[in-house]
């Protein structure tokens, strides 16, 4: 009976074992370049939406579930309050993330928790009340003047012990309560962190640290000779200290949430890019792309280092997400502007730069007051053009992963000034016209589509507002490429579903539809012409 009783004691805990999903992760990909994020076991890409700062309430969150359904996100990017959480020392409260894992379920949304500890935007707004109100025990860092500022330091124990212990017991409730249905897929460990308005922290504490040598492993690491932060660094040296010593402490803060639940996490930036130029202007210290050594050589517990783009066009998309994408740091925007540029912009990141996902900021109020009568129920127009994306994507989502990174997915956007685009593939050429449908009464540019060669002659198109012509490549011999079939449709659990045949004026205009359309397109394999033939039988 003993010996049963221990057979049945294994295949039960063989049977758990099995059917414990795997957590989330990000892992390279298999085939390709670039990353995947794992979400049950799959890859996953983020169609998200940011909720603005203090609105994870539950009274704002029942007007804004609304919204989400109309924009269509698979993903919903959520603050966690620290003076929320623990409104009194070492006494925790997760009853507002308890009602954000209910809505979120019922939704069948994913959530990534935003954690507003000791930094968001470079400031230390978040922290609780209990902190910040003793200056003595949890230390500020003061400007070069002398002046404190509301940010916490760094250098001091105390705080990075106090933040540490907070979100660790965070992830220890969340593993308890959301580890079976792994709601939350990642963790945002603080939000633009940073200092505003100094360079770095001049309290009494850091300016004995910044006079001391720098640490010889991130000497190590950096390529470096050893020195003082001043002798290593030069004019760099102020925003250097600060981004090693900000990078240290929340990688700190990670490590301990990690030991409790070993979510991905990640933390964002603020950038300094094509506006600001001095450290202080933005949040100094923060992972910018100037900082993005110290940051990878010193925060190994950050998976990623995100950037929030904001910029308005084109050039600065490419500099950026060239930046932030690479071996050693996937790309992932978890914040964006919103409007007609940004649904373009989304393509381009998703396509051309295998970004493993996307998220436009500020979804819920329309005004910060959420009891202001002018507030809408409805999705503001501004995100017509990002719930348009989302909608279409959703028809094709797994494919589109499957096709990052293998070279054989483009992205192609209208922009002003610029009527069409030719983009190139094995054996063809495809030409872009933009500006349709020309009866449209808002002309700003619109068109955008996402383009797959899934092989040598059938191709797949998913966008809006665009013509496409397809030519065989210059000097293939083919003097034109013909169109045998085209098929509207989507997947279903990776089978394609024809929704109907184009043909006759369909593809003669062969135009993506304002409404967005997804097709399937076949072309005649490209034969010689007859001069080429001629040629071919004249060297035989």
């Amino acid at each position: 009976m003993r010996i049963i009783g221990l057979i049945t004691t294994f295949l039960y805990c063989s049977f758990v074992c099995l059917a414990q999903k795997p957590l989330p992760s990000v892992v390279k990909k298999q085939q390709g370049k670039g990353y995947n994020l794992m979400v049950d076991g799959k890859p996953f890409l983020v169609l998200g939406a940011q909720l603005w700062n203090s609105s994870s309430w539950p009274y704002i969150m029942e007007k804004t579930w609304p919204q989400l359904r109309e924009l269509q996100c698979n993903t919903l990017e959520a603050p966690v309050y620290w003076q929320n959480v623990e409104p009194e020392s070492g006494k925790y409260n997760f009853k507002e993330l308890d009602s954000l894992l209910a809505g979120a379920r019922r939704e069948k949304i994913r959530l990534i928790l935003l954690w507003f500890g000791s930094y968001k935007n470079g400031s230390s707004q978040y922290a609780p009340e209990w902190v910040l109100s003793r200056p003595d025990l949890y230390p500020r860092m003061k400007d070069a003047g002398g002046g404190e500022l509301q940010l916490l330091s760094p250098v001091a124990q105390a705080n990075l012990d106090a933040d540490k212990k907070a979100f660790s017991a965070l992830m220890r409730y969340l593993k308890k309560a959301d580890a079976k249905e792994q709601t939350v897929i990642m963790v945002q460990v603080e939000n633009e962190a940073g200092s505003l308005g100094t360079d770095r922290d001049y309290s009494e504490g850091a300016n004995a640290v910044f006079k001391s040598a720098v640490p010889p492993k991130l000497l190590q690491q950096l390529g470096k000779q050893s020195g003082t932060w001043q002798e290593v660094f030069g004019v760099d040296a102020p925003e250097s200290f600060s981004a090693y010593h900000i990078a240290r402490y929340i990688n700190e803060v990670a490590e301990g949430g990690k030991q409790e639940y070993a979510l991905p996490m990640y933390t964002n930036a603020w950038l300094r890019e094509h506006r600001f130029q001095r450290p202080g202007d933005y949040p100094s210290g923060g992972p910018t792309s100037n900082m993005l050594h110290i940051w990878k050589a010193t925060a190994p517990n950050m998976v990623l280092l995100a950037p929030d783009i904001y910029q308005n066009n084109l050039a600065a998309i490419d500099d950026l997400c060239t930046k932030y994408s690479g071996p050693d740091n996937p790309l992932f925007i978890p914040e964006t502007g919103k409007g007609p540029d940004f649904a373009r912009y989304h393509f381009h990141m998703l396509g051309n730069y295998d970004a493993m996902g996307v998220a436009v900021y500020g979804i819920d109020p329309f005004s910060a007051d959420p009891h202001d009568e002018r507030r809408k129920e409805k999705l503001d127009d501004k995100f017509a053009g990002i719930a348009a994306n989302y909608r279409l994507l959703r028809g094709a989502l797994n494919e589109v992963i499957a096709l990052q990174g293998t070279g054989r997915l483009k992205a192609v956007i209208e922009e002003h000034n610029r009527p069409d685009q030719l983009v190139n593939f094995k054996g063809y050429d495809i030409l872009f016209s933009y500006g349709f449908p020309t009866w449209k009464k808002d002309r700003s540019p619109s068109g955008r589509a996402l383009v797959a060669q899934l092989a040598d002659n059938e191709f797949l198109l998913i966008g809006f507002d665009a013509k496409f012509q397809f030519r065989p490549t210059y000097g293939s011999g083919a003097q034109s490429a013909e169109i045998v079939a085209v098929e509207e449709g989507y997947y279903d659990e990776g089978k394609w579903v024809r929704k109907r045949f184009w043909n006759g004026d369909e593809v003669y205009h062969s135009t993506l539809l304002q409404e967005g359309v997804i097709l399937k397109i076949k072309l005649r394999p490209a034969g010689k012409t007859f001069s080429g033939q001629m040629k071919a039988n004249f060297e035989q």
